[in-house]
């Protein structure tokens, strides 16, 4: 038996509904004369019940596709004066946009991925970029014409305004979310990275890190040394150098990787001794699972501590997931009290299984104190 989170939230109507449609609209109406609002709105609303988020993006293009006219260029002119006015140039992170503003770059990615139309395409999501992120749209180019999209990435990557800095590095993600893969080789991943680490905002710092957490799925050494050699040449803040540092390494740190583990401070033969573990035995769910114990530090020695809980899968194995408890620097014969609870409730991200379950303390990649518990209804 499978239990399975309840929501009534919905990110789609909440992004994708009559009122943001009309905000795209209006402004389509105003950029083309002949722009048949009423009917474009109603062809599109028709369906938006049954389709979810992704599709929502792909039917307005597809209903765009009777109301523009047939040629590409002209359709382009349309979408371009259409665009509202980039956002504020002088924030540096947090400032998305409208997710109706993806739907000009997906119509550009759709019909405009050709030879003939390929330089004046990815100037335009280097435009709209700076309403809303291209880096959905900009996928298929790196795959059907690598060369040239790279060459405009690493001008993107010089940009002065840090939206069109960001799509360099979030548009070539090994593994973006809800995006279909760029398959650009990691060695020109980090050649792009590069030249973005160093980038004094938040909004472009971010993806780089993210970037090297996907490459870290493919090749961990190569984020490492990457990651090492970024320390050496000095370019980037101490402080934000290793934010990003942290940041790129963290599926690493939750796989016990010892070079990632060494790079961030954590020896990884630490020396303790945990002792009066009281762990749950049974969790119903809707409540707590809670783990006690007492911790002694051996050395002194930075420690990265962490709960692994076991969650048992419909066929029986086990999948993992690691929970933070406390990053601490102690002192030898230091004495620390750990107290967790972890709440055992459905998500939208992971359904619960009645059966034995497992959990253990993780210290710098290190196990201790593993005990089977019951999840009941």
């Amino acid at each position: 038996m499978s239990i399975k989170a309840e929501t009534s939230f919905s990110l789609k109507d909440q992004l994708f509904n009559a009122k943001t449609l009309g905000v795209l609209s209006e402004r389509l109406n105003d950029a083309y004369p002949g722009f048949k609002r009423n009917k474009f709105e109603r062809e599109v609303l028709a369906r938006f019940p049954e389709l979810e988020l992704k599709e929502r993006i792909s039917w307005i293009v597809t209903t765009l596709e009777a109301h523009l006219p047939g040629e590409f260029p002209l359709a382009m002119d349309i979408l371009h004066r259409a665009l509202p006015t980039p956002l504020d140039p002088s924030k540096s992170d947090d400032d998305f946009g409208h997710f109706i503003w993806a739907v000009p770059g997906e119509y550009v990615s759709r019909h405009g991925c050709t030879i003939e139309h390929l330089a004046a395409s990815l100037d335009f999501l280097r435009e709209a970029t700076m309403r809303f992120t291209s880096e959905g749209a900009i996928r298929p180019f790196l795959r059907r014409y690598r060369a040239q999209t790279m060459a405009f990435v690493h001008e993107c990557a010089k940009h002065g305004n840090y939206h069109v800095r960001r799509l360099a590095s979030e548009g070539i993600r090994p593994f973006l979310p809800w995006a279909p893969r760029a398959g650009v080789p990691v060695d020109q991943v980090i050649s792009v990275l590069d030249c973005l680490y160093a980038d004094n905002t938040r909004f472009v710092t971010r993806s780089v890190a993210n970037t090297l957490n996907d490459v870290s799925r493919i090749d961990a050494e190569l984020v490492i040394h990457t990651l090492k050699r970024w320390h050496k040449q000095h370019y980037q803040q101490t402080e934000e150098l290793a934010w990003i540092t942290r940041h790129a390494l963290r599926t690493l740190v939750k796989q016990d990787h010892p070079a990632a583990l060494e790079l961030l401070g954590y020896p990884t033969e630490p020396r303790f001794r945990i002792s009066n573990i009281e762990a749950s035995e049974i969790v119903k769910v809707g409540t707590h699972l809670s783990w006690r114990c007492q911790l002694v530090s051996l050395a002194e020695q930075r420690l990265k501590i962490m709960l692994r809980i076991n969650f048992l899968k419909a066929n029986g194995s086990h999948s993992v997931k690691v929970f933070a408890v406390k990053d601490a620097r102690l002192d030898k014969g230091e004495q620390l009290q750990i107290n967790k609870q972890l709440l055992f409730k459905p998500m939208t991200t992971r359904v619960l299984y009645p059966g034995t379950h497992y959990v253990e303390l993780v210290v710098n990649g290190v196990a201790r104190g593993k005990r089977a518990f019951e999840l009941v209804v």
